[in-house]
């Protein structure tokens, strides 16, 4: 009876190796949206498919990412930009569609490939956003696009499309926003703004797009593991805070990346043999 209601652990993962990588993606999950470390949050997308598969990752960490966003919100009204907001989210919408169209595309194949073809997927756009950080790191701006309406409808496709399929297109929307020379607060306010819009417009695809096992992505299954984690956000988030006056946040990212780029990597290497 007791252990039905604990999180449902992958066979072939040992249980102290599954709490480890979950509960340390989503405490770097509550200290990316915090504002300390950039896209760090980044690191929690491969971590969490290592040990859940792609699938389940994506239903477990959506509803994680919302109550992230409801929690962080409140930190920061008034420090909203909603002329850059309403540039950003018509592209955003329409990402979505093209995203929930791939989902579509790869929903017909039998799980283990699904499985194969997104690990494939989520590595490579990880040690993308990686590669476009550590470039940042180097002190050089990544190159992006000039500043026109146009440029704004179009990141928000990109990033709208890769969330829809990977969950981690926050440093996408960073990039644009540091672009437009925002504030810290009313950057990090803009983006937690702008990716709750974006992930509650994500919840129609993940609840009622059936996967080749006949189930959602998020399914009673995955919600009951997210629930089982959400008390993991807002200590990420005190301690994304805490570390804000205490931590250096150069070597912080670095680390960070690193892991990223490792665990990505080690999915591409495991899901190409």
């Amino acid at each position: 009876m007791f252990q039905s209601l604990l999180p449902s652990i992958p066979a072939g993962i040992a249980p102290w190796w599954y709490y480890a990588c979950v509960g340390l993606a989503v405490l770097i999950t509550g200290i990316s949206k915090s504002g300390f470390g950039g896209g760090v949050g980044i690191l929690a997308i491969p971590l969490l498919a290592l040990v859940v598969g792609p699938k389940d990752m994506l239903g477990i960490t959506l509803p994680l990412l919302i109550a992230c966003d409801l929690l962080s919100c409140p930190h920061h009204l008034g420090y909203f930009d909603w002329k850059r907001l309403r540039a950003l989210l018509p592209g955003c919408i329409a990402g979505i569609i093209v995203g929930t169209l791939i989902l579509w595309q790869l929903r017909g194949m039998p799980p283990a490939e699904f499985n194969k073809v997104m690990s494939l997927i989520v590595g490579f756009i990880c040690l993308a956003v990686v590669a476009m950080q550590a470039y940042r790191l180097t002190g050089r701006e990544v190159p992006t696009l000039p500043p026109h309406p146009a440029s704004a409808a179009t990141v928000g496709l990109v990033a709208g499309t890769v969330s829809t399929i990977n969950n981690g297109a926050g440093p996408i929307v960073s990039i644009h926003l540091l672009q437009e020379k925002l504030p810290k607060r009313e950057l990090v306010g803009t983006m937690i703004l702008y990716f709750l819009i974006g992930n509650l417009a994500k919840l129609p695809t993940y609840l009622f797009l059936p996967m080749a096992d006949g189930n959602p992505l998020i399914s009673l299954h995955t919600l009951h593991d997210s629930i089982w984690f959400i008390p993991l956000i807002p200590l990420g988030t005190l301690s994304g805070a805490w570390m804000h006056h205490r931590i250096s946040e150069k070597p912080f990212n670095i680390l960070m990346y690193a892991a990223a780029a490792v665990t990505a990597g080690y999915m591409i290497w495991k899901n190409l043999l």
